[in-house]
């Protein structure tokens, strides 16, 4: 009877059952994995600051060194304009992997500041002082309401400024990430209203995917056909997250371009694979003379 229940779909006592014995597992292996309610997690736990938990951060961390690694031949890809063929586009990749690991160590250090200082002292120390005699709910969710919408500023500003120091140093082939840093929140701040118009367009393009998703998704119940159909939605809701990322990078390169820049612009030279040493044997012939 419990296998024909778990057939069906999810069997809740087995489920805490489960959790009770496996606890290493309770942290993840929650009700909140199933379907859209994941995607409403995780955006609720990045605005929160928490942290990961043990079992998925390192497959967060290879994730984002897979980024790191990848995000030079793609910027490198957008900033050209046409194809770049394999050996180019892991040849710009391997420039740049050194030089955004480092902009990677400096990100760091800004979001342990701002997930860790400025998220607590505003909601932690402020939000508490502000309400300690506050008695109407609805004034108290207000300030929290408005304190959440400045610190999701604050986030995106960041985020625009490292993203256009990425951009920065692909295009100009720039070797120092601190001044890729600088020039990338010089550029935000020449040219604000168009930076916030194209990263707030790209947000609006992500939500279209998440509602699309929260519409189509699937519960935990049905027959093989409706878990393979959920199965199938959810995998394309991943390829719609991965488009509008890149598609955010492939505006912001067009943007600096558009500002900064002609259309075909970039410092890097086109890499050419050279030619086999064989060619000046055909060439100049066996004896060092023209064959």
């Amino acid at each position: 009877m419990a296998a024909s229940s778990a057939a069906k779909g999810v069997n809740w006592t087995w489920w805490q059952e489960f959790t009770a014995r496996q606890p290493a597992y309770a942290q993840t292996f929650q009700p909140y994995i199933i379907g859209f309610a994941s995607v409403m997690t995780n955006v609720s736990a990045f605005v929160s600051g928490a942290l990961p938990g043990p079992l998925v951060a390192p497959t967060g961390a290879a994730y984002m060194l897979a980024w790191i690694f990848l995000m030079g031949g793609i910027l490198d890809r957008y900033a050209r304009g046409r194809r770049l063929g394999a050996h180019g586009f892991f040849a710009a990749s391997g420039v740049f992997l050194f030089r955004f690991l480092r902009l990677a160590v400096i990100a760091g250090i800004v979001w342990v500041f701002v997930f860790g200082v400025l998220h607590d002292w505003l909601f932690e120390h402020f939000y508490r002082w502000a309400t300690r005699e506050v008695t109407v709910e609805r004034t108290a969710f207000a300030l929290y309401a408005a304190l959440t919408v400045f610190f999701v500023l604050v986030v995106g500003a960041v985020m625009m400024v490292f993203d256009y120091a990425k951009v920065r140093a692909v295009v100009e082939d720039r070797h120092s990430m601190i001044g890729a840093l600088l020039a990338g929140a010089r550029f935000v701040g020449r040219h604000p209203a168009a930076a916030a118009s194209v990263f707030l367009l790209n947000v609006l393009l992500f939500a279209a995917a998440a509602g699309a998703y929260a519409l189509l998704a699937r519960g935990a119940r049905g027959d093989g056909l409706t878990v393979l159909i959920g199965f199938l939605i959810a995998q394309a809701y991943i390829v719609a997250r991965l488009f509008v990322k890149l598609s955010f990078y492939a505006s912001a390169v067009a943007l600096f371009q558009d500002r900064l820049a002609h259309a075909g612009y970039t410092a890097m030279p086109r890499a050419v694979w050279p030619d086999s040493p064989a060619i000046e044997t055909i060439v100049e012939g066996p004896t060092g003379g023209h064959s």
